[in-house]
């Protein structure tokens, strides 16, 4: 098992070395979230307002094919559930693989995992008298979007990303977010 994680660590190093040598970038990433819960109308999920920050780094394939790998610290959730806004912050880990369709014009998409660092659930029935303080940490899903590269260092991208799992355990509450971002690659 030592072997195989070491040989796998090694390919990694060098792949991602080899394309270094090749034009790949950093860059910082923030910008504005419009989420909800996804689930039952039981519950009324409301639109609410968050953002998100963190790093990109893009990786070239071709001059057409273009990986890019983030972490971000996002905060989701939803507004008007029972009249009380649900606050999620996660670490969301998106890996996007994105296509120039014109100029400087990509579409991507790409599977994202959310790691979940807090939330404001904390027990509350919000008046059901059912406890909502199971959630679950882990959260996958599907990133799909479309950007603009302005300049060498400039990119602006409009995504949605949906997900797989419940946040809120035994219940409906699937993560969706509209993301708007802007990028600077350094």
């Amino acid at each position: 098992m030592k072997r195989l994680l070491f040989v796998t660590v090694f390919f990694s190093l060098v792949v991602a070395t080899s394309v270094a040598q090749d034009g790949m970038s950093f860059g910082a990433k923030a910008g504005l979230n419009v989420s909800s819960l996804g689930g039952d109308e039981v519950y009324s999920y409301d639109a609410k307002l968050g953002f998100h920050v963190g790093g990109v780094l893009e990786l070239p394939f071709s001059d057409k094919i273009i990986i890019q790998p983030e972490a971000l610290i996002s905060l989701q959730g939803s507004g008007g559930f029972f009249q009380d806004d649900l606050n999620f912050l996660y670490l969301s880990i998106p890996v996007v693989a994105k296509y120039n369709v014109w100029d400087s014009l990509y579409i991507e998409a790409g599977p994202q995992a959310g790691f979940l660092l807090s939330n404001n659930l904390d027990g509350n029935t919000f008046g059901t008298g059912q406890n909502f303080d199971e959630t679950n940490g882990l959260d996958l899903g599907l990133t799909v979007g479309a950007g603009y590269r302005l300049n060498e260092n400039f990119y602006f991208q409009a995504r949605f990303a949906g997900g797989f799992i419940n946040a809120i355990k035994d219940v409906t509450s699937k993560n969706r977010v509209f993301q708007v971002s802007a990028v600077y690659f350094l």
